[in-house]
C-alpha cells in the first residue's frame, strides 16, 4: 500500500472541498454541505492513514508517536501539512526496490 500517495491526495483534496464547501455556504450556493462532507471523508482519511504510519514505524521512539498522533486528532489540517512536507521524510520506513 501506497501511504505516501493516499496522504498526500486526501491533504489536497480534504483543503481543496473545505475550501470550496466554504466558499459555496458563504454565497449561498448549492451542494456546499456535499462539498463539506467529502472534505471531512478526505480529512478523516488523512488522520487514520497518517496515524497508522506513524504508529507503524520504527525509526520514532513512543513518546514522538504520541505527539504525532495527538497533532493528527485535534490539529490534522496543519499537523497533515507539517507531515507530509517534513516529518515523513525522517519517519517513513524507507522503500525497498524489487528487482
Amino acid at each position: 500500500m501506497n501511504t505516501g500517495l493516499i496522504l498526500k491526495t486526501s491533504l489536497i483534496s480534504s483543503i481543496v472541498f473545505v475550501l470550496v464547501g466554504s466558499l459555496f455556504k458563504i454565497m449561498h450556493y448549492p451542494n456546499a454541505d456535499v462539498l463539506l462532507i467529502m472534505g471531512l471523508i478526505c480529512s478523516l482519511i488523512l488522520i487514520i492513514t497518517g496515524i497508522y504510519e506513524v504508529r507503524t514505524s520504527k525509526r520514532i521512539s513512543g513518546s514522538e508517536k504520541t505527539m504525532w498522533t495527538i497533532g493528527f486528532l485535534f490539529m490534522s489540517g496543519i499537523v497533515g501539512i507539517v507531515y507530509v512536507l517534513s516529518g515523513r521524510k525522517r519517519i517513513a520506513p524507507l522503500k525497498v526496490n524489487a528487482i
